[in-house]
């Protein structure tokens, strides 16, 4: 299903208008009624498949109504690029590509070549930070069973075989979590970047 929304200003006037495309089948019936507005447009096509993501671009017609297109990384390469002549610019922000339909005056490949850059590079930078986060996270549930484990071995020294429920229940919720949190990082560690910031992290501590 398509549907419009509209953005507000702090004064709570219309700013910008999005129709947001899930199908193909009614799209031009949503697109007379994105034209109906006076404020910038937006037509995101992330929910739509490549082929009818650029379908829609090639078959837009820029004199007809002046709006952009968002997509994400994964409707665009410079192959699919290359073969349009209906793009004139395209941008990258908000986690998307914004591409402005009409004539373009520059070089629209060379320009996604800088960009794609940018974007491999914030990927990797969120992909190392979640590295780090699950890396702390393993080494703070470590360091609580191992106390745990202490004060539970204290009990049994000092007054015997306690049956301590709620340490025991403490003590169980937390290796649930601690196995969680080696399958996660296990699955990270076997990549590339894992291994590479695993071994960044050990040096960083010392190992």
């Amino acid at each position: 299903m398509n549907k419009i929304f509209m953005e507000l200003d702090d004064k709570g006037e219309g700013q910008s208008i999005i129709l947001r495309a899930g199908e193909t089948d009614s799209f031009h019936d949503s697109l007379t009624q994105l034209a109906s507005y006076n404020i910038p447009k937006y037509i995101d096509l992330t929910s739509l498949h490549v082929g009818d993501t650029w379908k829609i671009i090639n078959d837009f017609s820029s004199w007809e109504l002046e709006i952009t297109f968002i997509i994400d990384d994964n409707q665009i390469n410079e192959d699919l690029l290359e073969s349009t002549q209906n793009i004139k610019d395209i941008n990258y922000r908000n986690n998307n590509y914004y591409l402005m339909p009409g004539i373009s005056e520059i070089n629209l490949v060379e320009k996604y070549r800088v960009l794609n850059i940018n974007v491999k590079q914030k990927k990797k930078s969120y992909e190392l930070e979640i590295v780090e986060s699950l890396l702390r996270e393993y080494d703070k549930n470590n360091e609580v069973i191992n106390k745990l484990q202490r004060e539970k071995q204290q009990l049994y020294h000092t007054v015997g075989n306690v049956d301590d429920n709620d340490l025991e229940t403490r003590y169980l919720d937390l290796m649930e979590k601690y196995k969680q949190s080696l399958k996660r990082l296990d699955q990270l560690r076997s990549s590339k970047l894992g291994k590479m910031q695993v071994a960044y992290w050990n040096k960083k501590r010392g190992y």
